[in-house]
């Protein structure tokens, strides 16, 4: 089978959200929910989209270098929260007029760039700041299931860094570790809305079968990221540390919603996480069209 051109890699990893929004947004509408609700998710799929072909049409050097700044941004976005009306007195989202968008699953994903960036630039002081500020922010916030989230991809980078000297990965694997225990233990006085953090349970409840495909639908979220840690070319370029840290990630944010009240990706209503998600597809993808040795926009 011929591989897809590089071209056409953003609109066909694109559709890979589709079968979960869908299968949320009717499985919330059998239990009385407006699909309004997820009208959002599409609206952000659509911008997803763009921005992912964007990205991935970048100069890939140009985004590592921009590292140092890209974590700037992403300390100066989690802390813009505190600056919007809290909800029961949490602070995890940034209000655009009537959306609300939660922060770390926006941000996370560029978090995990600028550590890839300043750990294989060898800059680790700047990494474990990064990786401090961040969790501090989670724990403040608080939002301990982005911590842990955030925690899995941290391990991934710090144990997977082979230029990293190994005081260096005991100090930010063990920091950002202790930062989410912090942050597990703030309490988190939030309610489950059902179609948003308990969407999975309301599949279970219309039967095995669609709790079922509501598995395999947030599985294929999962696919671009083990297809780029799985890519030879891509290990020798250390996209596919990225990859598994994203991947890493990702799975922690599905694992959470299990232990408390967070928001299932995609398949619950909100826009955030997936502009989360098409911005790890565009960075991801970039990352392997510069492990295939494609120049910019081919």
């Amino acid at each position: 089978m011929k591989p897809v051109p590089a071209a056409l890699r953003p609109l066909v990893a694109g559709v890979l959200p589709l079968p979960a929004m869908l299968l949320g947004a009717w499985v919330a509408r059998a239990h009385g929910v407006s699909v309004k609700a997820f009208g959002m998710n599409l609206v952000a799929a659509v911008f997803g989209m763009v921005l992912a072909a964007w990205l991935a049409r970048r100069s890939w050097s140009h985004l590592v270098r921009l590292t140092p700044g890209i974590a700037a941004a992403v300390l100066v976005l989690l802390a813009a929260t505190f600056l919007f009306p809290p909800v029961e007195g949490v602070h995890r989202w940034l209000s655009l007029g009537p959306v609300r968008l939660n922060a770390s699953v926006v941000a996370s994903p560029w978090a995990m760039l600028a550590l890839w960036g300043l750990l294989q630039r060898g800059r680790p002081g700047l990494a474990m700041g990064l990786v401090t500020g961040t969790q501090l922010l989670h724990g403040a916030q608080p939002d301990a299931g982005q911590a842990l989230a955030f925690l899995a991809g941290v391990l991934v980078l710090f144990i997977g860094a082979r230029s990293l000297a190994w005081g260096w990965t005991v100090a930010g694997g063990g920091l950002a570790a202790m930062c989410a225990a912090l942050a597990c233990m703030r309490s988190d006085p939030l309610e489950a809305v059902p179609h948003v953090e308990r969407i999975i349970h309301l599949a279970a409840a219309r039967g095995v079968p669609w709790l079922l495909a509501a598995l395999v639908a947030l599985g294929l979220l999962l696919l671009p990221m083990v297809h780029g840690a799985a890519g030879s070319r891509a290990a020798r370029s250390g996209a596919a540390l990225l990859a598994g840290a994203f991947g890493a990630y990702w799975l922690g944010t599905l694992a959470v919603t299990e232990w408390g009240n967070y928001p299932v990706p995609v398949m619950g209503a909100g826009a955030g996480p997936v502009l989360g998600w098409y911005s790890t597809l565009g960075i991801l993808l970039c990352a392997v069209r510069a492990s295939d040795g494609a120049p910019p926009g081919e």
